[in-house]
């Protein structure tokens, strides 16, 4: 059997490594041998069972095997993915197997470098067609267990937003989630500049009179002494619920299952959404947080147990 030829290996790692993560930061090492990639976690083993944290780096490798997929299948080259094959070895937290000539040709592999978000405070454009839902929801049942519900309803909205922007609020308001998310942002590179990883300030939207008050709370006295007057409140309405009620269309993605499959699937359906969404021409802003922190773990990674128990 002939096996993928180097420049397709590292065409398909390119893809890869271009999925999302939390903090556009994939803590991962490939280790290539003959038709198989080992997928390595930088930090040692996965985050404990139960807590926000492995959740999330469980669907940013959903993303990743997702991208891997596609990208491989521009050379017809079809992808075993078994997700924490290595019991021996709990660094290990992905085995792939490239098997050439055994995929068709998935047309999302071109669309995959131009995936991107917006945190603009406008959202706008016009409603999406019956035929975009339908490819929509289309690609997020290509991986089972997962379904996309529409807010379409004005109290189901309101209902959403209200806990999704308590949750946001509290990435503010909240020293160790404080900390979490100013230790993402690369300030270093300045409002102009991008960089591969991290999050440069330039793509959080923030408006150019605010810049330079942002940029302070990055410092916890600082930023505790302004949520004093209600800055974490004012932080949360901009960051979430004001695009959010402005945006033509706020869905959730569900899934019937917590394990650990379920959720990598999770982050397979939902890279694949963000991709056709991006074929359509829209852009996508995912808020994770208000899920995040109901996972029944979150208390003991710093969730105050009144904000678990409401999420």
């Amino acid at each position: 059997m002939q096996q993928p030829t180097h420049e397709q290996i590292c065409f398909i790692l390119e893809s890869a490594i271009l999925a999302p993560s939390a903090d556009n930061h994939h803590r991962v090492r490939f280790e290539i041998i003959g038709d198989t990639i080992r997928v390595r976690h930088v930090g040692g083993e996965l985050p404990l069972p139960g807590g926000y944290k492995r959740v999330l780096v469980l669907l940013s490798l959903g993303a990743l095997v997702e991208n891997l997929t596609i990208g491989a299948s521009r050379f017809g080259i079809a992808v075993e993915a078994d997700l924490l094959p290595q019991r021996e070895q709990p660094e290990v937290v992905l085995q792939v197997r490239l098997r050439p000539h055994g995929a068709e040709v998935d047309p999302l592999w071109a669309i995959i470098p131009r995936r991107h978000t917006s945190r603009q405070m406008v959202f706008g454009g016009p409603v999406m067609s019956d035929a975009h839902y339908g490819e929509l929801e289309a690609a997020v049942r290509a991986c089972s267990g997962s379904e996309l519900v529409w807010l379409e309803k004005v109290k189901w909205r309101r209902e959403a937003l209200r806990l999704m922007c308590r949750a946001e609020t509290e990435r503010f308001r909240n020293r160790v989630l404080h900390e979490e998310l100013f230790s993402a942002i690369r300030f270093d590179v300045g409002w102009h500049s991008t960089c591969s990883e991290g999050l440069p300030p330039g793509s959080l939207g923030v408006e150019a009179p605010l810049r330079m008050f942002f940029a302070g709370l990055r410092h916890w006295p600082l930023a505790r002494l302004a949520n004093v007057f209600g800055t974490h409140h004012m932080l949360g309405f901009r960051s979430c619920y004001l695009p959010c009620q402005m945006a033509p269309h706020v869905g959730l993605l569900t899934t019937r299952k917590a394990d650990d499959h379920s959720t990598l699937d999770t982050g397979r359906s939902f890279q694949r959404l963000w991709l056709v969404a991006t074929a359509h021409g829209r852009v996508l802003q995912p808020l994770p947080a208000s899920a995040l922190y109901a996972c029944t773990g979150a208390i003991e990674e710093g969730i105050p147990e009144g904000l678990q128990r409401c999420l």
